[in-house]
């Protein structure tokens, strides 16, 4: 399959609160997450075996699982927000405060995993 033809799915599913795709090759040998927005944006010529739809709690989790050290939801200023500690090349701590929202999440899970991303 491809993009074009799970187009309609995905914009369906953006209504019902899903803004993440989790899609992998047939060859099972790459697994990537990106936001559906820009997914369906990309070459709709690439083939995948399948996807999963992931709302932005359920990318929370996922980015739980890769690290949660560091990482924690916290309120400022009424909103939720995302708070990352994390060290530098010379290991001097920063703290990262963002809102909480999916491209916030893939911003972090996407530094975190550096593309490495096979489960």
């Amino acid at each position: 399959m491809n993009n074009r033809e799970i187009s309609n799915a995905l914009e369906k599913a953006q209504e019902q609160g899903k803004e993440v795709i989790r899609w992998y090759r047939k060859e099972n040998d790459f697994v990537d997450f990106e936001l559906i927005d820009k997914f369906l944006a990309t070459d709709q010529t690439v083939e995948f075996e399948g996807y999963e739809l992931l709302s932005k709690e359920e990318m929370w989790d996922t980015l739980q699982r890769w690290q949660s050290k560091g990482l924690s939801l916290v309120e400022a200023n009424g909103e939720d927000t995302i708070e990352w500690q994390y060290p530098d090349k010379n290991g001097q701590k920063h703290i990262y405060q963002c809102p909480y929202n999916a491209h916030n999440l893939m911003v972090i899970f996407d530094k975190l995993t550096q593309g490495d991303t096979i489960e």
